[in-house]
C-alpha cells in the first residue's frame, strides 16, 4: 500500500514539472487551479488541462515560449499565492477577533459581573489603543462584545464545560454527590448538585454537576426527581455511587419521604448494596455551639453593636472616637446569624473594644451596666475563649478537596482540647484560655469568678453535644482508619475481607517506606492493583466522599453576588452557566474547538 502510493505521488510530481508552464495550472489538495481564470480542474489529466487552455487561454498566451513562459507561469503563481495567503490572514484575524470575544465574556463570568459589561469593556480597549497604537484600532473595533453575544458566548462555554464533565464522568470510578438547596431572590427554589469522582489514577476531582430550579414545591420527592433528571441527562451510573452528604434539613433527610431516604431506596432497587449518607460535619459544628446558651451575653452585644452601627451618626462618631483614641481595632462587628463565624468576630472585637464602647455609649446617655459587672465580663471572656476554638474547628473543615477521613480527625481534636480546658478549669488553670487569662490580669479581683463551676458545666455541655453528634461519621472509624494508615491497624481486628491483603502490605517493606515520604493518594496510586483490589475498592470509595456541603455554600454565595437585586431577571439557564463557569470548575474552556464549531466567523460592525 505504501509503494503504491509512493509510485502515485512520484507520477503527479513528474505530470506537475511536464505540463505546469504549458497549460499554466498549479496542484491544490486533489484537484487543479488555473492560474489565469481560478478555475478548478478535478481531473488531474492532460486532455482536461489542455482542453481548458485551448477552448479559453490559447489566443492570449500563445506568443509566450522559453523563458518567457517560465516567467509569466511564475508570475500568475506570485499572484495566486498572494491571494490565497490574504484569505488565510483575514480568517485567522476573523479567528482571533471571535476568541477575544470568548475570552472577555469568559472573564466577566468568572469575575461575577453583569453581561452587558462587555460594551463597557471594549470601549475602554478602543480608547487605550488610539493612545498606545491607533494603527490596530480596526482590529479591536471588530470584537463583538454586545449584551446579546456576551449571552450567547458564556452560554457555549457552559455547554463546553457541561460536554466535559460528562466526559470527566465516564472516567471516574466511583463518586459521591454533595446537596444543597436555597431560595434566589426571585423566590426560585435553587438545587446544587456537587459530584466528587475518583479515577482509577487516583485522581479526584470536585465539580459542580447540575443547578436544578425547582419552581414548584421543595419536598423531598422534588429534590429527588430532579437528582434523576440531573443523572439522566449527564448519563451517570449508579452503580459508581458511593455516598450522599446533605445539609440536613427536614426534606433532605426525613425517614420517610425525605430526599435521602428516596435515594438510598432508588439506589438500594439498582445496586442492591447500601448507600454511605452523611450529616454536613460543618453544619453539625454549628448546631453544636447552640448548646453554649449565651442569650445573656448575646443580647446585650447584639443591642449595643446595633445602636451604634445601626444609626448612621453614632456610627460615624465611634470611629472618629476609635481614630482619636488610636485604637487597634476600626470598628465593631455585625452579628449575622447565617455567618458560621460571625458570633466568635463580634464576641471577639466587642470584648477588645469593651472600654471604648462604654465610654462612647455613656457619652450618648446609653447605659449598659453590664459592661461594668465582673461576672457578666467573666462569661463574655469566656466566651471569647469558646467560640474561638470552634471558630479555629469550622475554618479547618472548611475548604475544597477535604477528605472526610481528615475532617473528623479535626473534631477529635477540638473534643480533647475542650476536655483540657475543663480539666484545667477545675485546677484553677486559665492559661489556654487567652481572653479570660487577658481579663484576670487586669482585673485580678475577677480571676476567681473564672473557677466557678458553671464554665466547666458549659464545657460538659458542649462535650455531650459532640458525643450525639458526628455519629454518621464515628460509625465509619474503622474503615477511615484503615484509610489514613493500613499499616497501624490491627489485622484482627478489620473486616475479613480486607485482611490477606492488609497482612501483604504491613510485610511489604518498600511499601512501608513510601508511606512516609509520599502523599496519601500517591501512595496508593502506586499500589499494584493485582495484589491489593479490595484494599483499593475501598480506598478510592473513601477518598470519594464529601465530608461537608462546603461547596453548595460557597456556590449560594456566587449565586446571591450573580443574582442580586440589579440582575433579578438573569435567567435559570444561564444562572447555571455563569455557575459552571465561576470558582465552581477546575474545567477549562477549550475555545478553539468552540470556535471550530462555528460554521460562520462574525466581526463586530
Amino acid at each position: 500500500m505504501a509503494e503504491k502510493k509512493r509510485k502515485l505521488d512520484n507520477e503527479n510530481r513528474q505530470f506537475l514539472e511536464k505540463w505546469q508552464h504549458s497549460y499554466f495550472f498549479v496542484q491544490k489538495d486533489q484537484a487543479c487551479i488555473c492560474l489565469v481564470c481560478k478555475q478548478a480542474i478535478s481531473v488531474l489529466k492532460e486532455y482536461n488541462l489542455k482542453r481548458h487552455y485551448e477552448t479559453k487561454h490559447l489566443e492570449k498566451f500563445k506568443h509566450l515560449v522559453g523563458d518567457d513562459r517560465i516567467a509569466k507561469y511564475k508570475s500568475l503563481e506570485t499572484s495566486y499565492k498572494s491571494q490565497t495567503n490574504m484569505f488565510k490572514k483575514l480568517s485567522s484575524e476573523s479567528e482571533a477577533t471571535v476568541m477575544a470575544s470568548y475570552v472577555v465574556s469568559y472573564n466577566i463570568a468568572r469575575r461575577s459581573r453583569p453581561f452587558i459589561e462587555g460594551e463597557f469593556v471594549r470601549d475602554c480597549m478602543l480608547q487605550v489603543v488610539e493612545l498606545l497604537c491607533p494603527e490596530q484600532r480596526s482590529k479591536f473595533a471588530n470584537i463583538s462584545l454586545s449584551n446579546n453575544t456576551v449571552t450567547r458566548r458564556i452560554e457555549d462555554i457552559g455547554n463546553d464545560i457541561d460536554l466535559q464533565m460528562n466526559e470527566l464522568l465516564e472516567n471516574f470510578t466511583y463518586f459521591s454527590i454533595a446537596l444543597d438547596e436555597s431560595t434566589d431572590l426571585s423566590d426560585t427554589a435553587q438545587l446544587l448538585i456537587f459530584i466528587r469522582g475518583i479515577t482509577d489514577k487516583f485522581e479526584v476531582h470536585e465539580e459542580l454537576l447540575s443547578l436544578q430550579s425547582l419552581k414548584g414545591q421543595t419536598r423531598g420527592v422534588d429534590i429527588f426527581d430532579a437528582i434523576c433528571s440531573a443523572f439522566c441527562h449527564h448519563n451517570v451510573d449508579w452503580n459508581k455511587l458511593v455516598g450522599v452528604t446533605t445539609d440536613g434539613a427536614p426534606s433532605m433527610v426525613g425517614k420517610r419521604s425525605g430526599c435521602v431516604a428516596l435515594l438510598k431506596s432508588k439506589f438500594n432497587e439498582i445496586t442492591n448494596k447500601e448507600l454511605i449518607t452523611y450529616h454536613c460535619i460543618i453544619h453539625q459544628e454549628a448546631l453544636v455551639l447552640k448548646v453554649l446558651q449565651m442569650k445573656n451575653i448575646m443580647n446585650v452585644v447584639i443591642k449595643s453593636v446595633n445602636f451604634i452601627r445601626s444609626r448612621g451618626l453614632n456610627h460615624r462618631q465611634f470611629k472618629s472616637f476609635l481614630e482619636s483614641l488610636n485604637s487597634e481595632h476600626e470598628d465593631v462587628v455585625y452579628f449575622t446569624a447565617v455567618r458560621w463565624l460571625s458570633t466568635g468576630a463580634t464576641l471577639s472585637r466587642f470584648f477588645h473594644l469593651r472600654q471604648e464602647i462604654f465610654e462612647f455609649c455613656k457619652e450618648k446617655n446609653y447605659d449598659i451596666p453590664e459592661l461594668q459587672e465582673n461576672e457578666w465580663l467573666c462569661d463574655l471572656a469566656f466566651l471569647v475563649d469558646i467560640t474561638a476554638i470552634m471558630n479555629s474547628l469550622n475554618l479547618k473543615l472548611q475548604g475544597k478537596g477535604k477528605l472526610a477521613s481528615s475532617l473528623i480527625d479535626d473534631v477529635r481534636a477540638t473534643e480533647r482540647k475542650l476536655v483540657l480546658v475543663r480539666s484545667q478549669l477545675l485546677d484553677e488553670n486559665i492559661l489556654n484560655l487567652s481572653m479570660c487569662t487577658k481579663f484576670a490580669d487586669e482585673n485580678p479581683v475577677a480571676r476567681q469568678l473564672f473557677f466557678n463551676t458553671k464554665y466547666s458545666e458549659t464545657i460538659t455541655r458542649l462535650l455531650d453535644e459532640f458525643s450525639r453528634r458526628f455519629d454518621d461519621f464515628r460509625s465509619r472509624s474503622t474503615e477511615f482508619q484503615l484509610f489514613r494508615n493500613p499499616f497501624q491497624c490491627a489485622v484482627e481486628t478489620m473486616p475479613t475481607k480486607f485482611q490477606f491483603e492488609l497482612i501483604e502490605l504491613q510485610e511489604n517493606t518498600t511499601a512501608k517506606d513510601k508511606f512516609k515520604s509520599e502523599e496519601l493518594l500517591t501512595f496508593y496510586q502506586n499500589l499494584n492493583n493485582d495484589t491489593y483490589p479490595v484494599l483499593l475498592t475501598h480506598t478510592k470509595q473513601i477518598a470519594c466522599l464529601f465530608g461537608s456541603t462546603y461547596l453548595c455554600e460557597q456556590t449560594f454565595s456566587v449565586m446571591n453576588i450573580n443574582k442580586s437585586k440589579l440582575r433579578t431577571r438573569l435567567t435559570d439557564s444561564h444562572l447555571g452557566a455563569v455557575l459552571r463557569i465561576n470558582n465552581c470548575t477546575k474545567l477549562k474552556p477549550r475555545f478553539t474547538k468552540i470556535i471550530s464549531q462555528k460554521s460562520q466567523l462574525h466581526k463586530s460592525k
